[in-house]
């Protein structure tokens, strides 16, 4: 692609242009990692940034002041100049930038000047070759596997989506019975269903059912990390009446299946809101304010993060880095970017033509043990 100015990439313009969604791939193909692969990706993210180098790219979200870069698709060498020119072309159209990344990259934002609030947690097991339910480590997973398998005929199996009707409906009608459990939900959650339902998939996803007894369980998607040779655990879904350690079963069935096709890395995935303790670098002001819906459990996914855990898996933090001068009341965009990504709350506002709502944000709720 060629160099130039930074510029913006609206979705629909990404959509018309076959040429820019080729070197989009391009990039995630060699550099991407789980959050530029992830299905609410496109939901949380559907804008690119393009720096002025063009050799990567941000998915990025915008709202009338702030701008949300999800994830970045480029050489690890260029990223510092890349977030250089996001944050330099955001402030130009008086938005403030902020970047979610781990620890490595944010450290490396932070050394030149910017804030580095931790935000959550990225969990995978890079080696998955090496993983076993050996050891006293793995005892409480283990019990949880044991305890499920007591419950009946209990096996997993890869499914191809569109290849039996009536399990395509089966699917949809778990991934319906999930949402009534949960109380925020992303629209990505909406589209995938409806996908599945068609018996369409993307082509970088698998989908793996779980079956105790005939009766379906829980359906696990995960999508395709070429960059890491290795997948991602995507979206998880279960039914209200699965016994205790029927996800613990079906994810190390599925990490068996991946180990034997020679597959290197499985990520857990990332989890947002928790672990987000005080750090230097922090911008106190987001700090306070994120520690403070977690206590109130409003941005708290502490359930996940120990769910995760019981795989051992490496954890590295995320951060979230901004401009030192960044005014912390803008970081509630941020947050509402997870409960609301298309801003459907401010179309219905400017509909009716209402005074602006309270903006206590809630977090996406995310699968718990």
């Amino acid at each position: 692609m060629e160099t130039g100015a930074p510029r913006w990439v609206e979705q629909d313009e990404l959509n018309r242009d076959p040429a820019m969604q080729d070197f989009v791939q391009s990039l995630v193909t060699r550099f991407g990692r789980e959050l530029s692969v992830a299905v609410a990706r496109s939901s949380l993210a559907p804008h690119l940034f393009v720096p002025r180098d063009a050799r990567g790219v941000f998915f990025v979200n915008r709202r009338p002041s702030t701008v949300f870069a999800f994830a970045y698709a480029g050489p690890d060498e260029r990223f510092a100049d890349a977030a250089g020119d996001l944050f330099e072309y955001a402030a130009q159209a008086k938005r403030v930038a902020n970047i979610l990344e781990e620890e490595p990259k944010a450290r490396e934002l932070a050394a030149l000047g910017h804030t580095a609030t931790a935000f959550g947690v990225m969990q995978k097991l890079p080696r998955l070759a090496g993983f076993s339910l050996e050891g006293t480590k793995m005892r409480r997973l283990r019990y949880q596997i044991s305890h499920y398998e007591k419950h009946g005929q209990c096996e997993t199996r890869e499914y191809g989506a569109g290849s039996d009707p009536a399990t395509d409906r089966a699917v949809a009608g778990l991934v319906d019975e999930w949402k009534a459990s949960k109380k925020q939900l992303g629209p990505y959650v909406e589209h995938f269903k409806g996908r599945i339902a068609n018996g369409e998939l993307p082509g970088h996803c698998r989908l793996f059912l779980t079956y105790r007894n005939g009766q379906l369980d829980s359906a696990i998607v995960i999508s395709r990390l070429p960059a890491a040779n290795g997948y991602l655990m995507d979206l998880e879904f279960y039914g209200a009446d699965m016994p205790p350690g029927g996800l613990e079963f079906a994810i190390s069935r599925i990490q068996e299946t991946l180990t034997k096709e020679g597959v290197g890395s499985f990520s857990l995935g990332a989890t947002f809101g928790t672990q987000m303790e005080a750090c230097a670098e922090e911008d106190p002001r987001v700090g306070k304010m994120l520690r403070g819906l977690h206590a109130s459990r409003i941005f708290n996914n502490d359930g996940n993060f120990q769910f995760k855990n019981k795989f051992r898996p490496e954890n590295t933090r995320l951060y979230v880095s901004r401009s030192r001068d960044a005014p912390s009341a803008s970081f509630t965009d941020v947050l509402m970017i997870f409960a609301d990504p298309e801003n459907r709350r401010q179309s219905r506002q400017e509909t009716a033509q209402s005074a602006p709502a309270a903006t206590t944000p809630a977090a996406p709720a995310l699968p718990a043990s």
